[in-house]
């Protein structure tokens, strides 16, 4: 289907306040930037508006009240599942997000996730690596993502995860 001239119009505007946007930013950077950094700036804040559009992102109240918290501060519930390493976070600018595929049915974290946290921290890997690499496609599951085997098969993510974060390079 073509678009029409008002699409075409309201996507190039996008892309003119996009690049200014982009500009801005830089230009306030007081250092040399490479340009590697910014794409690689970009392709993060991509991955994660991915994941937001697909799974949600959660503010550790969201967070707090999808584990069934009643209580007045229901934050807490998701700051103290983050210390016992059972939930993931990432920062969005000023605050932390819980990505929503860490949830089961019932609300509560999916157990895996704190299998997954485990491995990550033996291999030295952070946070928002594990999450990076649980939404991307991998050649340990013939190019599926391993967030998509969170539910139906645990422990290959799992024992995937162990050999893909102790490849030395």
């Amino acid at each position: 289907m073509t678009p029409t001239v008002a699409e075409l119009d309201a996507a190039n505007q996008r892309l003119r306040d996009s690049a200014h946007a982009v500009g801005a930013a830089l230009s306030s950077v007081t250092v040399y930037t490479e340009p590697a950094v910014a794409r690689a700036v970009q392709a993060e804040l991509n991955l994660y508006a991915r994941i937001e559009a697909e799974f949600g992102m959660l503010t550790s109240t969201e967070a707090g009240k999808r584990m069934g918290s009643r209580s007045s501060a229901p934050r807490n519930l998701a700051t103290t599942a983050r210390r016992n390493k059972t939930l993931a976070a990432v920062r969005q600018g000023n605050y932390l997000a819980y990505p929503g595929f860490q949830f089961g049915p019932d609300g509560k974290p999916l157990p895996v996730i704190g299998r997954l946290l485990e491995v990550a921290d033996d291999n030295g890997w952070s946070e928002p690596g594990l999450v990076q690499w649980l939404c991307g496609p991998t050649t340990y599951l013939d190019g599926d993502r391993p967030v998509d085997h969170l539910a139906k098969d645990p422990d290959r993510v799992v024992a995937v995860a162990t050999e893909a974060m102790s490849v030395s390079w």
